[in-house]
């Protein structure tokens, strides 16, 4: 195939309507028709061409786009189910840019997120029902009239763009096994369009000819066995944690450690509809003498919410956040209590700024997107964003490698195109995280004391919390 029928290939995805077919690993998967492009056939079929290690949006973006390429492709995920924590939320215009091209996902996207004027505005309050210190728009009129992009930015939680993902995926015949269910298959090779749920990657090995993963699962009774995975291209799109970047000795550079937080995700149909009522909006940055936090309003019509607030061991503990607590510190934050607060998960997180010192080794078979190879603060919505951007640019040079069209060096070029955009990202995440933190500081409130002396400017938070203790016991 010539580079020509390639570009037609990649650029021409069927459309046909889907039947069902039961999986041979006894999942019930949809059946349609395959994209023109198909690989090649493979000299040796127990390598696989292209592993995958972690399903979150960006490893879900690339096995797609790779299998509408027609490169074979499998994607291993270490926890046992998807996650139902929003996490990131902003899609930029790029991005859904890049999703037009995804069987219509932009499209739907569109049609399922919140209307766009209940989440255009950023909110500086001393608490969600007292006044209003400013508000920023971030919508502008060139986002509606479509005179830069296509398409316009978005509002949508990360785990449910997930599951439109893998809804496209089983479009195109993936199918998602778990260990158990794959009984007398478990070590035979991967064929592609397998999601292999609650294995972990625990080795990586190289050789000229392919690599070697070995992926660790637990079949019944909690029986502990490792298959071994042969590829010919390995990706990391495991996270910020990646465990393929530790596993073939990938440093990180830049600032880390930046802030510690805590996440509480819950749920108030209660405070959904005030806020829908009184003042829409997408982030919520909550200054008061009784608690400090940054609230992110997923979805007002559905009471989704996650609160962020500062964190700071040894003097404070993860015991510091029980459920009853947040709740009380929720109502500080709130102005008022509330009826239906129900706290769905609590979990610490770290802030950091740092990219990887490469994106491409092993001799170009080891290759880094999404947060494996970057990690932002949250400030600007960088972070799930340039790995959806980092698995476009990918996608294409590996079918091209893979199809004999081009040679494996043209890998290389994703490193030397995606690595700068990382590092600006990057810088530009801390630029706007600096900006707001210049309103508490503004309002005499300084939280980096707290990292150097033990005591902070928001101490009232930690005092709040003691007291928060004692009263609830």
């Amino acid at each position: 195939m010539g580079a020509l029928g390639f570009i037609k290939g990649f650029s021409n995805f069927y459309r046909a309507k889907p039947r069902i077919k039961l999986c041979p690993y006894g999942c019930y998967i949809q059946r349609r028709a395959l994209s023109r492009a198909t690989s090649n056939p493979s000299a040796d079929d127990s390598i696989l061409p292209v592993l995958i290690v972690g399903a979150g949006p960006v490893g879900l973006v690339l096995s797609f786009l790779l299998t509408k390429l027609g490169v074979k492709c499998a994607v291993l995920e270490k926890s046992k189910a998807f996650s139902n924590q929003p996490q990131a939320h902003f899609i930029n215009n790029r991005s859904m840019e890049i999703f037009r091209k995804l069987d219509g996902l932009a499209e739907e996207i569109q049609i399922l997120q919140p209307p766009v004027d209940l989440w255009r505005k950023f909110i500086y309050c001393t608490s969600l029902t007292g006044p209003i210190l400013g508000s920023v728009d971030h919508m502008q009129p060139q986002d509606f009239e479509r005179i830069v992009s296509p398409t316009s930015v978005a509002h949508f939680s990360q785990y449910k763009l997930s599951r439109l993902l893998l809804k496209k995926l089983e479009d195109l015949n993936f199918c998602v096994c778990r260990p158990d269910s794959l009984g007398s298959h478990y070590n035979k090779p991967l064929k592609g369009r397998e999601l292999l749920m609650e294995h972990e990657c625990v080795s990586i090995s190289a050789s000229d000819q392919y690599v070697t993963v070995t992926a660790a699962s637990y079949l019944k009774e909690r029986r502990y066995v490792e298959r071994n995975i042969h590829c010919s291209i390995l990706i990391g799109a495991d996270g910020a944690g990646s465990t393929v970047r530790r596993l073939v000795g990938i440093n990180m550079e830049g600032e880390e450690d930046l802030q510690k937080l805590i996440s509480v995700h819950f749920l108030s149909l209660d405070l959904g509809q005030y806020l829908l009522n009184e003042r829409p909006g997408m982030l919520f940055f909550i200054f008061n003498t009784e608690a400090i936090g940054v609230l992110v309003a997923h979805n007002l019509q559905q009471g989704e919410f996650v609160l962020q607030m500062p964190f700071y061991p040894p003097q404070q503990s993860l015991a510091d956040f029980s459920p009853e607590i947040c709740k009380k510190l929720i109502s500080k934050l709130v102005g008022r209590e509330l009826s239906d607060v129900d706290v769905v998960d609590i979990r610490p997180w770290v802030m950091h700024a740092e990219v990887a010192e490469k994106f491409v080794s092993c001799n170009n078979q080891v290759i880094l997107v999404g947060d494996a190879a970057h990690r932002f603060p949250p400030a600007g919505g960088f972070g799930m964003n340039t790995g959806i951007q980092d698995a476009h640019n990918l996608a294409w040079k590996i079918a091209s490698v893979t199809k004999g069209i081009a040679p494996s060096s043209i890998l290389n070029t994703y490193e030397t195109e995606r690595r700068p955009t990382a590092i600006l990202n990057t810088a530009l995440s801390v630029q706007n995280l600096k900006a707001a933190m210049g309103v508490p500081t503004a309002l005499g409130l300084d939280p980096t004391v707290a990292n150097s002396e033990g005591d902070f400017g928001w101490n009232i938070h930690n005092r709040s919390c003691t007291a928060l203790r004692v009263s609830s016991k």
